[in-house]
């Protein structure tokens, strides 16, 4: 027997019937969003902020503390204009981390995305949750980062992520550094480590600062013609277990601000201009800068090497082009301009490396001041050392002069760590590390 459902048909109404039932049921759907309007926006307000009732001997001070917030995130919340006037019994409005950050009371700082890194990603690496993240910089939890992508974190965990490594209790890292420039390390540790130290693909030494060697530093030197983006350093040591144990921070290149400037060189110059004289000059030098002594002759800052009456002429890093685009380059020292004959001294003790002419840099002179560092003196009229000899800060070097590819009198001084041309005077202002107490 074959059985079908049927559906009964509702009684016709009247007219006004129609209507009756109408606004009853708008009447109900009405109650139903008021009622559950208030359950939705506790939801959301506890999801943000919660509820203090003041206690005998509270302060507000330390109310904040307990609750790890700064004084200014709950006098904002709460609208208290002196916070010496609460009292037993009163109901604060206690915001979380998020919308502490959110009422932009705790200080934040900056990191940069790593090539392929996620929200998560950088939330591990810094210690924050990805929603806080995502809130400080009004981008979705799922959002994609590009590498060098510049993102808020709070700063406490900026702080804490330079601490947690391992048996490396902190390293600190420049959050940038300028075309030409120099930037330091500092690593701190609980016991003496064998470091291996990478500087986008530039291997660098770790420089003790005292015995043990619980802490070191190592310079980053930063070429002058280095595209600006997003650069890594890289930490690796062996734990006692024997596994390597690795961390990489992000450390951003910005743009130097060089000038250009066009050279005109005098016909008995032009052989100056010859590549092929380039090609070997460079070569010759590249030798001289390789060796790594690991003695440190010098840790303070450089004393000028010629005296401060003489001004800058040509600064470091300047865009050059030689008699209308017959060479193009950059340069890579400071020139001072100065009388022929102008002493030229060291600007701290070394060893004499290179004292030689040569066709380019004419009369020049090399001084090794241990651990990579380098300084040189081009195109001078006399030189007043030679190769092995030591020398202190203050002692003569050489004499200004116009030898090698010059257009007149003055003292080209370079500065090179690992072979990397960086601008001299940062160190007349900066000790080049930790000088020893």
């Amino acid at each position: 027997m074959n059985r079908s459902l049927r559906f009964a048909s509702a009684p016709r109404l009247s007219r006004r019937g129609r209507l009756l039932f109408l606004f009853t049921t708008v009447c109900a759907l009405a109650l139903l969003w008021i009622g559950m309007t208030p359950a939705v926006t506790r939801a959301q307000e506890d999801e943000t902020v919660g509820v203090y009732v003041v206690a005998p001997g509270d302060t507000l001070s330390a109310i904040a503390a307990r609750y790890d917030l700064p004084l200014d995130a709950i006098t904002q919340l709460n609208n208290i204009t002196d916070p010496a006037l609460i009292q037993v019994g009163q109901e604060l409005l206690i915001p979380t981390r998020s919308s502490a950050l959110a009422l932009g009371v705790v200080e934040t700082a900056t990191s940069i995305a790593l090539p392929g890194e996620s929200l998560a990603g950088l939330s591990a690496r810094v210690g924050a949750e990805p929603s806080l993240i995502a809130a400080l910089n009004n981008i979705s939890p799922t959002a994609r980062l590009w590498p060098g992508m510049p993102l808020l974190i709070p700063a406490a965990q900026a702080e804490e992520a330079s601490l947690r490594f391992g048996a490396v209790e902190r390293v600190t890292v420049p959050a940038q550094i300028e075309q030409g420039r120099t930037g330091r390390i500092q690593i701190e540790s609980r016991r003496p480590l064998s470091l291996t130290l990478d500087w986008n693909g530039l291997a660098l030494e770790p420089v003790a600062l005292a015995i043990p060697a619980t802490s070191v530093e190592t310079l980053l030197p930063t070429p002058a013609l280095i595209a600006p983006g997003v650069y890594t350093f890289t930490v690796v040591y062996t734990a006692a277990n024997g596994v390597d144990v690795r961390r990489t921070w992000p450390v951003e290149i910005v743009d130097g601000g060089y000038a250009f400037q066009s050279l005109t060189l005098p016909a008995d110059k032009s052989e100056t201009l010859d590549a092929t004289a380039g090609i070997s000059e460079t070569e010759l030098l590249s030798a001289v800068y390789a060796p790594i002594t690991t003695s440190l002759t010098w840790r303070s800052a450089f004393n000028r090497p010629i005296g401060p009456e003489f001004a800058t002429t040509s600064p470091f890093g300047t865009r050059r082009t030689y008699n209308d685009g017959v060479l193009n380059g950059f340069h890579g020292g400071q020139d001072f301009g100065a009388p022929e004959g102008t002493p030229v001294t060291a600007p701290a003790d070394g060893v004499v490396v290179l004292a030689q002419p040569l066709v380019i840099r004419g009369n020049a002179v090399v001084v090794d001041h241990g651990q990579g560092v380098y300084t040189g003196y081009w195109h001078l009229s006399e030189m007043n050392v030679e190769a092995g000899q030591a020398v202190s800060a203050g002692d003569v070097l050489g004499l200004v002069g116009n030898t090698g590819r010059s257009t007149g009198a003055h003292l080209h001084w370079e500065l090179r760590i690992r072979g990397i041309a960086v601008d001299p005077l940062q160190f007349l202002d900066e000790a080049l590390f930790t000088p020893e107490s």
